[in-house]
C-alpha cells in the first residue's frame, strides 16, 4: 500500500489502523490471561495436592508425643499424690462393722468420752450420747451407714480430746452431719415404696461422704463454754491437727453484756415498745436503727466465760491416683 492509495482512500486506512491496533490489543490481553491462567492452575494444583495429602495423612499423633505427654501425665499424677498422701495424715476413713459390733463399739465409745470428760471436770449435759442419740437408744443401723458412722464416731473422740487439752469449762453439744435421716429421707421421696429404707442403693449412697469425688467434707458443729484464752488455744489446736479441719464459723456470746448501741436497755423497756414505732431500735429514721451494726463492733472478750459455737469442716481425701502406663509402639 503506497501513499498515494493512503490520500486517495484515508477512512480505509484509518479503519486498517484501528483494526491493525486492536488486533495488537487483543493478542496482549490473550498473553496476559493465558499467564494468569497458568499461574492459578498451578496454585489450584497445589492446594489441591495439599488437600490430598491432608485426607490422606494419620491423624493420629507420633509415638514420641504419645510417649512424651504419658511421662508428662505421669508427673502430674506423682505431685498429686504426694499432696493427697501428706493431706491424708490424720485422717479417719471407713471402717466397716457388723451391727452387733457396731452398738458394742458405740456404747464403749460413749462411756469413754463421759469418763474423759469427767476426768477433765469438763460439764456436760446427763447421758449426752453425742449426736448418736437414736442409736444410743438400742436402734440398729442400716448396714450401709455403720462405716461411715463409726467415722464420724472417732471425729468426735479427736474433737473432744481438742476440747478436753484446751481446757474448756462446759460442753453444751457437739452436732455431727445426719446423714442416716438424709439419705433415708431422700430415698422415700424419689422411691416410694420401690426405694424403701435400707434398700442397698440408698445404704451405698449414704456410707461414703463423697461418693467418688477426690475431696469430700463432713460438718460439725460444737458448743461450748470457756474463756477468751480457752478459745484461742481451741482453735489453734484444731488447726495444728494432722487430721484436715477447716473453722467455717465462730460466733462468741458474753452472757453478760446485753447492751444495744445507745448503752444497757432491760428488757421489759424494750418488749414495752411497738415494733417499727418511733424511737423504737430498728425504726428508720431513730437512732436505734443501727443497733445490729452496734452490736456487732462491741467487744465481748474479758473474764467472763463466753457462749461459743463452731462450725467445722472435716475433709477427707481420696486415695491416691494409679498411673495405667501407654504402651509403647
Amino acid at each position: 500500500m503506497n501513499l498515494a492509495f493512503i490520500k486517495k482512500h484515508p477512512i480505509f486506512a484509518l479503519c486498517l489502523a484501528v483494526t491493525v491496533l486492536l488486533l495488537i490489543g487483543a493478542g496482549a490481553g490473550l498473553f496476559i490471561s493465558a499467564r494468569m491462567y497458568s499461574r492459578k492452575a498451578l496454585a489450584l494444583d497445589a492446594v489441591t495436592a495439599r488437600l490430598q495429602q491432608l485426607y490422606q495423612r494419620d491423624p493420629f499423633p507420633a509415638a514420641a508425643n504419645v510417649n512424651k505427654e504419658a511421662e508428662n501425665l505421669k508427673d502430674v499424677i506423682d505431685c498429686y499424690n504426694e499432696l493427697n498422701e501428706f493431706l491424708r495424715i490424720g485422717q479417719v476413713n471407713l471402717q466397716p462393722m457388723e451391727a452387733a459390733d457396731f452398738m458394742q463399739f458405740l456404747e464403749k465409745s460413749l462411756r469413754k468420752l463421759r469418763d474423759r470428760l469427767k476426768n477433765a471436770r469438763i460439764t456436760f449435759p446427763e447421758k449426752y450420747d453425742f449426736g448418736f442419740d437414736k442409736y444410743a437408744g438400742g436402734r440398729l443401723p442400716a448396714s450401709g451407714d455403720i462405716p461411715r458412722l463409726v467415722q464420724q464416731l472417732k471425729i468426735i473422740e479427736a474433737l473432744c480430746d481438742i476440747l478436753q487439752e484446751a481446757g474448756i469449762t462446759e460442753l453444751v453439744a457437739i452436732e455431727r452431719e445426719n446423714f442416716d435421716q438424709a439419705a433415708r429421707g431422700a430415698a422415700n421421696a424419689s422411691g416410694g415404696r420401690r426405694g424403701a429404707p435400707g434398700t442397698p442403693s440408698s445404704e451405698a449412697a449414704a456410707s461414703s461422704p463423697g461418693g467418688d469425688k477426690l475431696v469430700s467434707s463432713q460438718h460439725f458443729k460444737i458448743s461450748v463454754k470457756a474463756r477468751e484464752n480457752t478459745v484461742i488455744e481451741m482453735l489453734n489446736l484444731l488447726a495444728s491437727q494432722p487430721m484436715f479441719m477447716v473453722v467455717t464459723r465462730v460466733e462468741m456470746t458474753n452472757p453478760l453484756q446485753e447492751y444495744s448501741a445507745g448503752g444497757p436497755v432491760s428488757a421489759p423497756a424494750v418488749a414495752a415498745r411497738a415494733p417499727g414505732a418511733p424511737g423504737t431500735p430498728g425504726a428508720p429514721g431513730t437512732p436505734g436503727a443501727s443497733e445490729p451494726a452496734a452490736r456487732e463492733r462491741q467487744v465481748v472478750l474479758g473474764r467472763e466465760e463466753l457462749d461459743v459455737k463452731l462450725g467445722l469442716d472435716v475433709y477427707q481425701f481420696a486415695p491416691s491416683l494409679a498411673f495405667k502406663e501407654i504402651s509403647k509402639k
